[in-house]
């Protein structure tokens, strides 16, 4: 964990977390999605639908987020009601994701009104989608909602402060890195795709809090590391191991269009456990 700290500091790797956001295909998806809506708060709205019943997906983020982008039409709250309603992505519990939808719809015209002050603090955003939804600050689909949000501002140019409060987004991916990298430790010598799985579904506050305080000591907010962690994961979790830090090397140096730092590439191969 302190070494992830010491890597946090270093202008390069916060660099290379910028670069990470623009490559992330849920900015792609965001991007999509700003030209299927006319208006900024339609937008951003509709993808904070979509994030609140992203879990237990049945195709690939990358997929599910591009059938999310199909959805989108002129009316935010009825695309998200018939995403809901017959996405094949998330099949699984149906009825749960659609009443999650029908709730949060009702809060729409409110949105509307308090949207700038959420440009301005998404802690209060995030409090309260909890509250309109039932579920806790922390949990997964809350927290990646408000990264929605903060990608909606941020392809718009309309800049934002990431609170430090605001804990990563869980999911099978960040548990995978958080185990490759030593951040976590595993509960049992498993191969590493199959201890994420255990991880996310017994202790995912654990990873959390690990990310938290190596957050704290390099300066970085959270949610920043987000998109590195999880296109990291994607590519160990989907290819051959040993390939995953070529792939994810090239890809972060075209979005910067020159080679990356010593200490970028050091702390993605820090970040993949040195499986080259």
């Amino acid at each position: 964990m302190r070494r992830a700290s010491e890597y946090l500091k270093l202008p390069e790797v916060y660099r290379l977390l910028e670069a990470a956001e623009c490559v992330d295909p849920q900015m792609r998806a965001i991007e999509g999605i700003l030209g299927k809506y006319s208006d900024l708060k339609d937008a951003a709205f509709y993808a904070m639908g979509v994030a609140l019943v992203s879990y237990m997906l049945l195709m690939r983020g990358e997929e599910h987020w591009a059938l999310a982008v199909e959805y989108a039409s002129t009316n935010p709250v009825r695309d998200l009601k018939e995403f809901a309603a017959s996405s094949p992505s998330i099949r699984l519990r149906r009825e749960v994701r659609i009443r999650r939808i029908r709730r949060f719809a009702t809060y729409y015209y409110r949105y509307l009104e308090v949207f700038d002050r959420y440009c301005r603090d998404l802690e209060l955003l995030r409090k309260d989608l909890a509250r309109i939804t039932g579920a806790r600050p922390d949990a997964k689909t809350i927290v990646f909602a408000v990264k929605m949000f903060y990608y909606a501002l941020k392809a718009s140019s309309i800049k934002t402060l990431l609170p430090p409060t605001i804990p990563v987004p869980v999911d099978r991916r960040v548990c995978l890195v958080s185990l490759l990298s030593g951040v976590v430790r595993p509960l049992l010598a498993n191969d590493p795709r199959v201890e994420a799985r255990r991880l996310l579904s017994r202790a995912p506050k654990v990873v959390q809090k690990a990310w938290n305080l190596a957050c704290r000591g390099g300066g970085v907010p959270p949610l920043k590391l987000d998109a590195l962690l999880w296109l990291v994961g994607g590519n160990y979790e989907h290819g051959e191991p040993a390939k995953s830090l070529d792939r994810v090397v090239r890809l972060l140096s075209k979005a910067m269009n020159r080679p990356l730092s010593a200490s970028s590439y050091s702390f993605i191969e820090f970040l993949l456990g040195g499986c080259t």
